[in-house]
């Protein structure tokens, strides 16, 4: 049975709850790992957990319907402060983490601790970082502090050395499906299967590849890459930057689905990379492999390795918020440079 719940992660209940136990909790921890995995529902449900007014707190079993259960549920707990990237910066600014560091040292209003949940945490620039080094290292009396990010690489060696790193791992895919199901993101179970592979351990990206519109795009980007005739790069980036504009007037949804088409890139130039070395690409879409097999008839190992970090480079740009269309302009120009035929 998952904790609360929460698929995929009962190991690092079991291991909190451990900590609890023996009374050696600590009181920062940085949780790690993919998008969309679940890290901070987890959070929430931890500080339930730890704020519950029914249930003991070594048991890390929230009631789930007493009154302070229901307001960290609800988003208003006074005593569960939540902070995160503004969706107009590119970093978490040191205000907040100024704001944020006061706000945890008042007294807490319903019980005997408060908690502090920073979400966006590789956003952290070094100005906010070591605004937060303080509190981190001598936290308020029961505060506990719980920093969301993707990688622990990504931090400040002086973060690292403050927090209990706990890393989560991409979802199962037998979990993963089980939740698009209950969410009803897909249909059936084949639907919810296909999304699960594609999905790569990560909720939110299965979602996103649920759409029609992506999964319509998607087709047909991979096949203008394969088309032996070649592509033109400015038309391909402009053909891209519109489809991705289309996501919603707001930047962060327009990012959210570059991203995702970068990540599908990447994805797709790793079936490449299998098929230039003679292995069956793991790609579920018989499409895809078409493609890729097209394609890998005119590329050597080496061009592939270039075109996926190509990807992935364009990704992370994306989320570091340069010029969208610098960024899709310079790559497709270097697809362009790697894929089209030669004269």
């Amino acid at each position: 049975m998952s904790w609360h719940s929460i698929r995929g992660h009962d190991a690092v209940a079991a291991s909190l709850k451990r900590s609890l136990v023996r009374g050696r909790f600590p009181h920062a921890l940085l949780f790690v790992g993919p998008e969309g995995i679940g890290k901070r529902t987890f959070a929430l449900k931890l500080a339930q957990s730890l704020l519950c007014q029914r249930s003991e707190e070594a048991d890390l079993d929230p009631c789930e319907v007493c009154p302070s259960c229901l307001q960290v549920k609800a988003g208003n707990h006074p005593d569960v402060l939540q902070v995160e990237r503004p969706p107009d910066r590119h970093e978490l600014p040191i205000a907040v983490i100024r704001d944020l560091c006061l706000d945890l040292g008042l007294k807490p209003m319903m019980g005997p601790r408060k908690l502090a949940i920073v979400n966006d945490a590789d956003d952290l620039n070094d100005e906010a970082a070591n605004a937060f080094l303080k509190t981190l290292e001598e936290p308020p009396p029961g505060s506990i502090l719980i920093l969301i990010a993707t990688s622990a690489e990504a931090q400040l060696e002086t973060i690292l050395s403050r927090c209990r790193v706990v890393r989560f791992d991409p979802l199962p895919e037998a979990e993963l499906a089980a939740v698009l199901q209950e969410q009803g993101v897909a249909p059936d179970p084949a639907e919810a299967a296909r999304l699960a592979k594609l999905g790569e351990g990560s909720v939110s990206r299965a979602r996103g590849l649920a759409s029609r519109e992506i999964e319509s795009f998607r087709r047909d980007l991979f096949d203008a890459l394969a088309d032996p005739r070649g592509f033109d790069p400015s038309s391909l980036a402009k053909r891209v930057h519109e489809f991705v504009k289309d996501a919603g007037k707001e930047g962060v949804d327009q990012r959210q689905r570059a991203s995702l088409l970068m990540g599908e890139l990447a994805r797709f130039f790793r079936g490449l990379l299998w098929q230039t070395a003679g292995l069956t690409p793991p790609s579920p879409d018989p499409d895809d492999r078409r493609a890729i097999a097209a394609l890998a008839e005119r590329l050597n190992p080496e061009d592939v390795f270039v075109l996926a970090d190509r990807a992935l480079e364009a990704a992370y740009h994306i989320e570091r918020k340069v010029y969208m269309s610098v960024i899709l302009e310079s790559l497709t120009h270097d697809l362009g440079a790697l894929i089209n035929p030669r004269a």
